[in-house]
């Protein structure tokens, strides 16, 4: 497999301190600015380094935006990937949506995002290698999940991929939009444990595996009562 354009660096970086502050003052500018306002003139000023430093560690602007979006996606993946620590399958979904939340509705990350679509529109192979580092790459993790509980017999589920999209549909809401219209700011702790915990919920009832009722055997054979009744 080809490695994306992020992983090609020529060598290993000379100042790991530097490095950090080009990614932190372009995640503050990204998130600032209409992608096609940012500069490498403007990163290297913000992050008091010279313009030399910036392009000896990233290759270009998009190769940059590119690193950040896949350190957050590695970090989501690592959360998503996580052992269970037990407590089943919906404590793990509602964690897993806390998580995921916290970056969509919670951080910089939400802003940069609403700050690419004219590039993305008028640059398909962007638009591509962005959704590949990020979006792409958590929706298939958390489909794994859920194919996996499904294969243990906890979810029905016909399409993993979709309902990875209903679950993540039913944790955001209409947050994003608001958040890009400029209605509401980032999302408090406290809405996106809500946000986390009704959403699972909705998914489980639409999603969970129906166990049998127990009943009680209040007759005997003979009288022909009927048996125990599914939901």
């Amino acid at each position: 497999m080809a490695q994306s354009p992020a992983a090609h660096r020529s060598g290993r970086p000379k100042d790991i301190a530097k490095r950090a502050a080009i990614i932190k003052a372009a995640r503050s500018l990204f998130a600032s600015q209409p992608f096609d306002l940012v500069t490498m003139e403007a990163v290297a000023m913000r992050a008091c380094v010279s313009k030399m430093t910036v392009y000896s560690h990233f290759h270009d602007k998009e190769t940059l935006f590119e690193t950040i979006v896949l350190t957050t996606s590695d970090q989501m993946i690592g959360a998503l990937s996580a052992p269970d620590q037990g407590g089943g399958l919906r404590e793990r979904l509602i964690a897993v949506g806390t998580m995921f939340l916290t970056v969509i509705l919670g951080s910089d990350i939400c802003t940069m995002a609403h700050t690419l679509p004219g590039a993305l529109r008028a640059n398909r192979s962007l638009a591509d290698r962005f959704y590949a580092a990020g979006p792409g790459r958590v929706r298939a993790a958390l489909a794994a999940i859920i194919a996996a509980s499904a294969e243990r017999g906890e979810l029905e589920v016909d399409d993993p991929d979709r309902a990875a999209d209903d679950l993540v549909s039913l944790w955001e809401g209409s947050m994003p939009a608001k958040i890009a219209f400029g209605l509401t700011g980032l999302s408090t702790p406290e809405e996106i444990g809500r946000r986390a915990l009704r959403g699972t919920e909705v998914f489980l009832r639409a999603y969970e595996t129906r166990k049998p009722r127990q009943c009680e055997q209040k007759a005997s054979e003979s009288d022909g009562s009927p048996g125990c009744q599914t939901r």
